[in-house]
């Protein structure tokens, strides 16, 4: 026997919204705080980690550099989170 489709399904029938059409926290402003302040923290401690044996003398190696551009990157994204949320800035459907 078909399944038959009713009003009373417990599944709603709201539209779900588009993938690209929602921000990326949802519009909450200390979910972006804490997130963003934590990954420039993590960006810093992984940067200033990087940078504490060129202090002491040694030459950097492959290493240490990419371990400062991670800090670095980490970082960028804290910034990121905290100034411009994904889905803020896209451009409107215009018809």
């Amino acid at each position: 026997m078909a399944a038959s489709t009713s009003s009373s399904s417990p599944v709603s029938s709201a539209p779900a919204a588009a993938p690209g059409k929602t921000s990326l926290m949802g519009g909450c402003l200390s979910c972006r705080l804490l997130s963003g302040m934590g990954l420039l923290g993590a960006g810093g401690y992984v940067y200033w980690t990087a940078r504490r044996p060129m202090r002491r003398g040694y030459a950097p190696g492959p290493g240490t550099i990419f371990q400062m551009v991670v800090g670095i990157s980490i970082a960028c994204w804290g910034i990121i989170i905290l100034v411009d949320p994904a889905g803020k800035n896209h451009p409107t459907d215009s018809k």
